[in-house]
């Protein structure tokens, strides 16, 4: 389903019970997405979304670059020899009890799966000379590979900003350059597009339904 698909599905309905609805479409994909983002989360959570494959994007060739160790912000980097730091964001990640859906992290030839870690871990990990893996951290929407010179890595996660997947990409032939928001697909399983639909219509009818206090001072006898 498209982003333009489901934004159409819940304005019809809403316009169908109303005639002053007057929400934008980008509004309603942000409800949509919301709810869609809660909904991943708790399966995400319940670990029962592992088959659920079509939901997942790969994006390849993702540039990281050296930083100056010195000023890393993550504390625990600041004593490796050298940290990488992904050129751009990752797109929007869905975090729940599990950690994030940010599901594998590559060489570029897929050859060897590298390892989440969180920064004491990390520490840790280095103390005791453990060195058989190669880690990454996500913080702030930046990917991070500590002691690794790495310049580019394959990706596996869960995002519903499906329109950023190309731009993160070195390798992308573009050709999706010219697709608007709309022609995007909303990433979401299909088990849930309904459980979404409803409670955005049941959300956004609500706040049409709620007059505006034109004098918010808390005194109910002034209109």
């Amino acid at each position: 389903m498209l982003n333009s698909e489901i934004v159409s599905r819940v304005t019809n309905t809403i316009n169908a019970l109303t005639k002053d609805s007057r929400k934008s479409r980008r509004y309603i994909l942000k409800v949509c997405r919301d709810i869609a983002e809660t909904l991943i989360s708790q399966k995400l959570g319940e670990k029962s979304l592992i088959k659920e494959d079509n939901i997942y994007s790969t994006i390849n060739c993702f540039e990281m670059e050296r930083i100056d160790v010195v000023k890393c912000d993550i504390i625990e980097f600041r004593r490796c020899k050298v940290v990488m730091r992904s050129k751009c964001k990752l797109p929007k990640l869905i975090n729940s009890r599990l950690g994030n859906s940010l599901k594998e992290v590559t060489s570029i030839d897929d050859e060897r799966e590298f390892k989440a870690v969180t920064p004491a871990q990390y520490r840790r990990n280095k103390e005791r000379g453990e060195s058989d893996y190669i880690y990454y951290y996500v913080k702030d929407g930046y990917l991070y590979i500590p002691d690794q010179q790495i310049l580019m890595v394959n990706l596996y996660l869960i995002t519903l900003e499906t329109e950023n997947i190309d731009n993160c990409s070195s390798c992308s032939d573009n050709e999706n350059a010219c697709k608007s928001l709309w022609e995007h697909e909303f990433n979401v399983p299909s088990k849930l597009v309904e459980a979404v639909i409803t409670s955005a219509i049941q959300q956004i009818s609500m706040s049409i339904q709620i007059p505006t206090d034109e004098n918010p001072n808390l005194n109910s006898n002034e209109k």
